[in-house]
């Protein structure tokens, strides 16, 4: 979820170019430090997984309904809609 954000956040064609300068900012420090945390904690358990998912969904979610609240896309493929999970209901990041 990190990662697919990470990626979607510097696509200007997608999410990148819809957010405004400090929405992207806090969701761009919100999974730098998510990233961080994985990448230190390789062999966390499942539990830690998705306390850290939520986590980054906290900050997300609120952005993102604002964003379509706004009209600010139909969603495309690579647009991430509130509470998507990818298809991965492992608390994967």
């Amino acid at each position: 979820y990190a990662y697919s954000l990470k990626t979607q956040l510097n696509d200007k064609e997608k999410l990148g170019g819809k957010l405004s300068d400090s929405d992207k900012t806090s969701i761009e420090s919100a999974v730098e430090e998510q990233i961080n945390w994985l990448e230190s904690n390789p062999m966390a358990e499942a539990d830690e997984l998705k306390e850290h998912k939520k986590q980054l969904e906290e900050v997300v979610t609120p952005i993102m309904t604002k964003l379509y609240g706004q009209g600010g896309g139909a969603g495309g493929a690579g647009d991430v809609p509130p509470h998507s999970s990818h298809g991965h209901d492992d608390g994967s990041l």
